[in-house]
């Protein structure tokens, strides 16, 4: 498939998922699970993941992008405000938990049948 293809055919190539991110994400899943043998595998699905909560540093972040920047900016002082509704859920994770998480699941994959 070429380019131009892909880019007037996306909606019908990705079927029920919202875009390509979370295309890309299931294909990788699949594709895990129906490929790893006798390999265990966990599969860690955080939601967004911002700027570290202690390690290695208190709001340590290396990139702006998805809640990096939001973040960034009420931490430092540039945005006092956020204005949502007051059902809105933000579901955001600092990346140390994340890291912690992976590692924590790693081993108890590997010592689980």
């Amino acid at each position: 498939m070429n380019p131009q293809h892909i880019s007037e055919n996306e909606k019908s190539i990705i079927g029920k998922y919202p875009n390509t991110y979370t295309y890309s994400k299931s294909m990788a899943e699949r594709s895990l699970l129906k490929n790893h043998g006798k390999l265990r595998i966990s599969i860690v699905r955080p939601s967004i993941v911002i700027s570290a909560y202690e390690e290695p540093t208190p709001g340590w972040t290396d990139t702006l992008a998805a809640g990096g920047g939001i973040t960034f900016a009420c931490g430092s002082g540039l945005m006092h405000y956020v204005y949502a509704a007051n059902s809105a859920v933000v579901d955001l994770v600092p990346v140390d938990y994340v890291c912690n998480l992976i590692l924590a699941a790693t081993c108890f994959t590997a010592k689980s049948k």
